[in-house]
């Protein structure tokens, strides 16, 4: 009963909660896209705008996956090689398992693992290269009526990007790629960053997040086993435990994924986590939050994400 209250006051204080959001974004110190639904309401702050996904991406990525396995495409277990060529940028455990070796076998469901609960870059790219590329994700996303929503460039290509680079296969080699970087004036770190931050590719709308979610926990984007599936791996993230999880009250669960981008001379283009909360119940609350240009420190910009999850339950 306290649960299902708990769902209650949600869906009574659209007051109360549009201001908490402003509030939130007030101070963060930056721009705050968020998104707050239950099965009959809705609040949003900025919801039309774009965010950089970064990481959550990895959310997309999977998901197709298990769509093309739905479809036969794929099996979860079946045996994959990796090969150095497709080492990624770090975070990458899939690539740390490879060590010094030329190549190795592994699965789908290890990358789908590795993925989504540690945000590994070289397991999200070598799935998106089977894909067929980033055009299959995107078609993905069209297919299932997902706009305001996409997805350009692989974790290499896009961290490279952003550090001022152009990916190139020697930066499989991590000090090749730090040699590369450090090479750079400070000019052109400067000038990659702002064309970053004004890039309308591998971005989303909070609108488009939050919908992409309730097609997932509706059971309207996959198959009732691969949707399963995708949920309970989500809720094994690791990363970003001061975000959104901080703030979900006991007695329920967060599926999510997050995103981080680089920081440079002092200001974070994305720091974002975005999920469902569900109960014993089958009472489910989609939480999105997406914070753009934020001069906060990690751990205040984490503590952002978490009052947007505790507003949720506000009481």
């Amino acid at each position: 009963m306290v649960l299902f209250t708990s769902l209650l006051l949600v869906m009574s204080q659209p007051a109360q909660i549009d201001a908490r959001l402003k509030e939130i974004e007030v101070a963060s110190k930056g721009k705050l896209g968020a998104a707050i639904l239950t099965p009959t309401s809705s609040h949003y702050s900025r919801k039309g705008e774009r965010f950089s996904l970064q990481s959550v991406m990895k959310l997309m990525v999977s998901a197709a996956v298990l769509d093309a396995a739905d479809k036969g495409k794929w099996k979860l277990d079946q045996k994959l090689n990796f090969y150095r060529s497709d080492i990624s940028i770090s975070p990458q455990p899939l690539a740390d398992r490879l060590g010094k070796r030329k190549s190795m076998t592994t699965t789908l469901s290890e990358c789908i693992e590795f993925t989504l609960t540690t945000s590994c870059n070289a397991s999200a790219d070598f799935m998106i290269r089977k894909l067929g590329g980033t055009s299959a994700l995107n078609s993905f996303l069209t297919k299932n009526g997902i706009t305001g929503m996409r997805v350009d460039r692989q974790e290499r290509e896009l961290q490279s990007n952003v550090s001022g680079l152009e990916w190139k296969p020697e930066y499989v080699d991590e000090s090749k790629l730090k040699l590369a970087i450090q090479k750079l004036s400070d000019t052109q770190r400067d000038t990659a960053y702002r064309s970053y931050l004004a890039d309308p590719r591998d971005t989303t709308t909070p609108e488009a997040m939050a919908l992409l979610l309730r097609k997932l926990v509706t059971g309207k984007l996959l198959s009732p086993s691969s949707t399963k599936y995708l949920m309970n791996i989500m809720e094994r993230t690791k990363t970003g435990p001061g975000r959104l999880s901080a703030g979900i009250p006991e007695g329920w669960k967060l599926a999510h994924r997050t995103g981080t981008s680089s920081t440079h001379r002092g200001l974070t283009a994305a720091t974002n986590d975005v999920g469902i909360a569900r109960n014993s119940s089958g009472d489910w609350i989609i939480i999105v939050g997406l914070l753009r240009t934020s001069t906060l420190t990690p751990e205040e910009r984490d503590n952002v994400l978490c009052r947007v999850a505790q507003t949720a339950f506000m009481k």
